[in-house]
């Protein structure tokens, strides 16, 4: 098998048309152990000829004959805001581009399963508006490099299940990509010798354990998630941001935190596509509010006859 070689993420690319790549330099320094996916973009398939037979919704809120509909579109990227209940991920500062309930729910779920890939572009584009929100909070002159670097900031997502990556669907790793270019862009608008932006799929989960955490409790996501993962390439003095798709207790977020600076890299913060709401409220803009645990649990006692 070939190993994989760093490419540049250029801020002249485009999501469709992301133009030749380049080596960088990162080539003669990072030590891969297997092939790490270091790249600028991956191929998103199309809808396919199905749409011309079957009737299309809205992934969010069901909407006919569209597969967004415009306020769901505006709801997955319209509140980014600090996650500050992510207690598992301890200090690493998070920035979240929506709530994950109701309509952002739907759409993320669609899409993470495979149902709905029509939704792969408008992910990408809420992965860049991400990017840009997090690059204009830190623009190149307030993030320094460290010493003995080489300039180059690792975009990493969080790392995906063995039957996720047979299957494809990399969600984390499609919307670091976006997140990357769209660092690189906006850095590279403030400043003409900004720095070197690399999404870099370098980790993977633990060879034992490490089951999925959908369905899991917030106790039972940190146990899971106890066991950093591993990280592929040689990282020592380089910076990282992390990308995921959704974030709960921060336990994941946490883990790759653990895992990259272990290894000598200084992991700046992270980036999730949506964050469920706080225990104690709802942050609800553009979403349908959820019920909480306790109240959505009486309810089905009292269908039950149980109360």
């Amino acid at each position: 098998m070939s190993t994989a070689r760093p490419r540049t993420t250029e801020p002249s690319q485009t999501p469709d048309h992301p133009g030749p790549s380049e080596p960088s330099a990162l080539s003669g320094l990072i030590g891969l152990g297997e092939p790490s996916g270091f790249s600028a973009a991956r191929p998103r398939p199309g809808a396919g000829p199905l749409g011309l037979v079957l009737p299309v919704v809205c992934a969010g809120c069901g909407r006919w004959d569209t597969a967004i509909c415009p306020q769901c579109r505006a709801a997955l990227g319209a509140d980014p805001h600090p996650v500050d209940h992510a207690e598992a991920a301890g200090d690493l500062p998070v920035l979240a581009g929506a709530t994950y309930a109701g309509a952002v729910r739907h759409l993320v779920l669609a899409w993470k399963s495979g149902a709905r890939e029509d939704l792969d572009a408008i992910m990408s584009q809420a992965g860049q508006a991400l990017g840009r929100a997090w690059a204009s909070l830190h623009p190149p002159a307030a993030v320094p490099e460290p010493s003995g670097s080489t300039g180059a900031l690792l975009v990493v997502p969080a790392p995906s299940g063995p039957l996720r990556r047979l299957r494809g669907r990399l969600v984390a790793a499609r919307l670091a990509d976006a997140v990357a270019r769209a660092v690189a862009a906006q850095w590279s608008e403030q400043h003409p010798q900004a720095r070197l932006v690399l999404s870099a799929d370098i980790l993977r989960r633990p060879l034992a354990g490490g089951a999925h955490q959908s369905g899991r409790s917030a106790r039972g996501r940190r146990v899971n998630r106890a066991r950093a993962p591993r990280v592929l390439a040689d990282v020592r003095g380089l910076e990282a941001l992390i990308v995921d798709d959704v974030v709960t207790t921060g336990a994941t977020l946490g883990s790759c935190h653990e895992a990259l600076r272990r290894q000598g890299a200084s992991v700046l913060g992270a980036l999730a596509l949506a964050a469920t709401p706080p225990a104690h409220g709802l942050r609800t803009t553009g979403a349908r509010p959820r019920m909480a645990g306790r109240e959505l649990a009486s309810r089905r006692e009292q269908r039950l006859g149980i109360r």
